[in-house]
């Protein structure tokens, strides 16, 4: 209350609470204690908000089995090495292959956050992976009959999954407490690590098997698990807490107090000169471009990156593969509940969290990315690159959540220019890879890791740079020129809750 106070003084200019007092007993605030009303429902409520975070989840789960399945498909079997035949795909071709899902992906990152604005987040969210399974389920007929038909249904699962992160910040902002907005969030976006951890060990088995004709078994299982997951998003997310029938009325009353309630936006009214001219969120942004090449190259590439140095078949390295993105998923859970942890008790300032996350998802992934370049034994490396996965996973801190902080009205918005950009330049790194091992012989192991080194140092560097930007202009403080306004020029309601520093 008293910070909420304190602030409509600031945004006003005034200093004299007769002015103040008649903003603060709007009906739409309550005038007791915040603290106290939410503490005493919170008490009484279900859980049903993470039945919610449980199916945004799986659906980042979802999606990035769909995006990295084509990787194992590649080295179990669709090509074939030291042959003439048809398959016999160049190693630029496959790379173009890998990257044609980012062509599909960035370009409907920010286009999704502004048709939420006319449609459900949970509607578009849904649609969107439900059309990249079905294009998913017709990628074997594609690889059989054309790789440049494979590549233009890659590009169709990059456009569905385009809108899920973007449109999953509106979700969020509606169904996540203050209290627990990073712990909510890591659950909800760490799926993709569940995800790429089952990818890994299913598909290495399920290509070196007889299931479907070997690798085409990765594309029809996948599309039957994304359909049976479209019914169940359908059936029970809903926009927000208000209009679910699934929810207790005393978990939507804990939730309409405690959560960032938002205005309806107007895409004329977005304001785009101040999104671009904010110092933080400009910041955050480039948190996402600059974290992209190197974790795209890692989630495309790693496969291939264990069969050339390390020697591991396609069987075997499903599980190995599978162990960076477990330690990535670890780190989430722990930047989650470390963050909340403290920003609750007050014992660090958010922004004091934020960066101190974004330096350890940049520095120790970078440093680690450099040694494990020139090492020989492969538990060394292998330890290393789950070193490097750790701490990456701290970036959630400096991305989705980040966005939530300056803007919850506006993380959406943010969020998916973000987002794109992170698209963007991680279709360069398949690309870079494929041109570096072009035309290597797969024998001369001492050139393969020369020419990985080099693509390690691309990624460092550009991790190197993040980490140097966020510590300089990052920031977790709410951004007030983002607050939207209600009709009457009062400042939008996301201010009005309990945020703490």
């Amino acid at each position: 209350y008293n910070e909420y106070k304190s602030y409509l003084r600031m945004n006003a200019g005034q200093e004299n609470d007769e002015i103040i007092e008649p903003l603060i007993n709007n009906d739409s605030i309550p005038s007791t204690n915040i603290e106290d009303n939410t503490t005493r429902i919170h008490r009484k409520c279900g859980k049903y908000r993470y039945v919610i975070a449980f199916l945004m989840s799986t659906g980042f789960g979802l999606d990035y089995i769909l995006r990295i399945n084509m990787s194992f498909a590649l080295e179990g079997g669709l090509v074939q090495k030291n042959c003439t035949g048809y398959y016999c795909w160049s190693e630029e071709l496959q790379g173009k292959v890998l990257s044609s899902f980012l062509w599909g992906y960035w370009v409907t990152q920010l286009p999704g956050s502004l048709l939420c604005c006319y449609f459900g987040a949970n509607t578009l969210l849904g649609a969107g992976l439900t059309l990249a399974t079905l294009a998913t389920l017709l990628c074997p007929i594609a690889a059989q009959t054309n790789p440049w038909l494979l590549i233009v249904l890659r590009i169709f699962i990059g456009l569905g999954q385009g809108v899920t992160f973007p449109v999953a910040s509106f979700l969020v902002s509606k169904w996540a407490p203050i209290s627990e907005i990073t712990t909510f969030v890591s659950l909800c976006v760490g799926g993709k690590y569940i995800g790429a951890i089952t990818a890994n060990i299913a598909s290495g088995y399920l290509c070196s098997s007889n299931i479907m004709g070997g690798w085409p078994s990765v594309f029809y299982i996948y599309s039957i698990i994304g359909c049976c997951w479209s019914v169940g998003w359908f059936a029970f997310v809903t926009e927000s807490p208000s209009t679910s029938r699934w929810i207790s009325e005393a978990e939507r009353q804990y939730l309409s107090q405690s959560t960032f309630p938002s205005i309806p936006i107007k895409v004329a009214e977005i304001p785009w000169r101040k999104i671009f001219t904010n110092v933080p969120t400009i910041s955050t942004i480039a948190v996402s471009l600059l974290n992209g090449y190197g974790y795209y190259m890692l989630l495309n590439d790693l496969p291939k990156f264990l069969n050339d140095i390390l020697e591991y078949d396609i069987k075997s390295s499903g599980f190995v593969a599978a162990t960076p993105y477990l330690s990535a998923y670890l780190g989430y859970i722990f930047s989650a509940t470390v963050s909340d942890y403290l920003l609750n008790r007050k014992i660090v300032t958010r922004t004091t969290a934020r960066k101190f996350c974004g330096f350890c998802a940049f520095l120790l992934p970078a440093l680690a990315l450099v040694i494990l370049s020139y090492l020989h034994n492969k538990i060394v490396i292998l330890i290393m690159m789950n070193f490097a996965m750790f701490f990456n996973g701290l970036i959630v801190s400096c991305t989705f959540v980040n966005h939530l902080d300056h803007s919850p009205d506006l993380s959406g918005i943010t969020n998916g220019i973000g987002n794109g950009l992170c698209a963007l330049i991680g279709l360069i790194g398949p690309l870079i890879v494929g041109a570096l091992l072009n035309n290597v012989d797969e024998g001369d192991h001492k050139l393969l890791q020369k020419k990985w080194r080099i693509a390690f140092f691309i990624a460092s560097s550009a991790w190197v740079i993040g980490a140097i930007q966020f510590g300089i202009f990052g920031s977790g403080e709410l951004q007030k020129d983002l607050q939207l306004q209600h009709d009457n020029n009062e400042p939008s309601s996301s201010i009005d809750k309990k945020y703490i520093n």
